[in-house]
């Protein structure tokens, strides 16, 4: 999740999940077939507090990611959720890929293709709103912590060149300290990252662990995780 103080990500969520009344979203389509989502889920939704002149930036992939345009403090945002595909997509089962149904894959193969997509996707939107400031958010499927526990160094050196080639920064590799005292936060695979503009304004990163509901149901098996930035 992604708090600039209040835009919103989300990742395989579901409708009936929201960050409350004064919000608006977008949101990518429900898909169906062998993925099978339930009634209300969805890949990917953004939220925001602040006006949105334009709901439907066009993205390479908008079953996947979805990008708003938001205006907050006089300034005009690029708000860009997505999803990377984890390892075995499209190897022994169907996965949804880019409006098609892949399988036969070998592991890690639509992860690398998808980085390459997203990078062209970011440098386009750079080229086609230059003085827009630009947010990232998802679940990369890939930690950035400089250990070895998911992903593979082709998949994070891709990254890393597909988010320099947009001017971008992932501000969320490292462990991340909690909203209140306690021990740092495991390393995340869902991940934020800024334009080089909003990563000058000294952004601090925070997430909270995952946990359950009151009727005992696990929300995610994610760490939660926000930026703020105050801006000028």
């Amino acid at each position: 999740m992604l708090r600039l103080p209040s835009f919103a990500r989300m990742t395989e969520t579901n409708s009936c999940v929201s960050p409350g009344s004064e919000y608006r979203c977008i949101e990518s389509p429900k898909l169906t077939g062998p993925e099978r989502y339930a009634v209300g889920e969805n890949r990917t939704t953004i939220w925001s507090r602040f006006p949105m002149e334009r709901e439907s930036v066009k993205t390479h992939d908008p079953e996947t990611a979805v990008c708003a345009e938001v205006r907050h403090c006089g300034s005009l945002f690029l708000i860009y959720g997505t999803i990377i595909p984890y390892h075995a997509a499209g190897t022994r089962y169907r996965y949804r890929f880019e409006g098609a149904e892949v399988q036969g894959k070998k592991a890690w193969e639509l992860h690398y293709e998808s980085i390459a997509n997203h990078a062209a996707d970011w440098r386009r939107l750079r080229d086609n709103y230059p003085d827009h400031r630009m947010v990232v958010a998802g679940d990369f499927n890939q930690n950035r912590d400089g250990r070895r526990w998911y992903g593979t160094e082709k998949g994070r050196g891709d990254l890393r060149d597909a988010l320099a080639g947009a001017k971008l920064d992932c501000a969320t590799e490292g462990a991340i300290k909690p909203m209140e005292e306690g021990d740092l936060l495991n390393p995340t695979v869902d991940h934020i990252c800024l334009d080089w503009a909003l990563v000058e304004l000294g952004p601090v990163v925070k997430g909270w662990p995952a946990g359950e509901t009151p009727g005992g149901k696990r929300l995610t098996d994610h760490t939660g995780v926000y930026v703020d930035v105050t801006l000028p």
